[in-house]
């Protein structure tokens, strides 16, 4: 639940490893609004840098960048626990997203359910850590996700 989520450090420029033990997942959204389609990328690392898993899966939809944003930290989560990499570090690069996700604001907002979710996934996984990564420490995972809005096929 939400007292269990930790506050990382502050954001970096660069790819960072999280700490030892914990995997550091990536993700970023691509919109493609003539397609009405958005694209998450996903990466998915250990503390070395070594790539564990990754993925990018479009899906047909027309959402605001917040939504798809919080769609791709969902997506990210259960991505991360169908591979076994739920003891993960989430370096988002969107610092109000971080801040819902921590302190459980905005469940009465139009997020509300998404927010939901991502707690209830939380909540059944342990060492789950959510820090705001800048835009740049994000690059794997932004082309993952543009791949994905040109693409049908889902990469894993």
């Amino acid at each position: 639940m939400c007292d269990q989520m930790v506050m990382g450090p502050q954001a970096t420029c660069k790819w960072m490893p999280s700490e030892d033990g914990l995997y550091k997942a990536n993700c970023d959204v691509s919109i493609n609004r003539s397609k009405r389609r958005i694209g998450i990328g996903i990466v998915i690392r250990d503390h070395k840098g070594r790539v564990m898993a990754s993925c990018s899966q479009s899906l047909n939809v027309n959402l605001s960048l917040k939504a798809a944003k919080l769609t791709a930290v969902l997506k990210s989560i259960l991505f991360s626990l169908d591979y076994g990499l739920a003891s993960s570090s989430f370096g988002l690069d969107e610092a109000c997203i971080v801040k819902w996700i921590l302190d459980c604001s905005y469940r009465e907002s139009v997020f509300g359910l998404i927010l939901e979710d991502i707690d209830s996934l939380v909540s059944m996984a342990s060492g789950m850590i959510f820090t705001h990564a800048d835009k740049k420490a994000n690059r794997v995972a932004q082309g993952l996700a543009r791949y994905a809005t040109e693409s049908s096929d889902d990469t894993y």
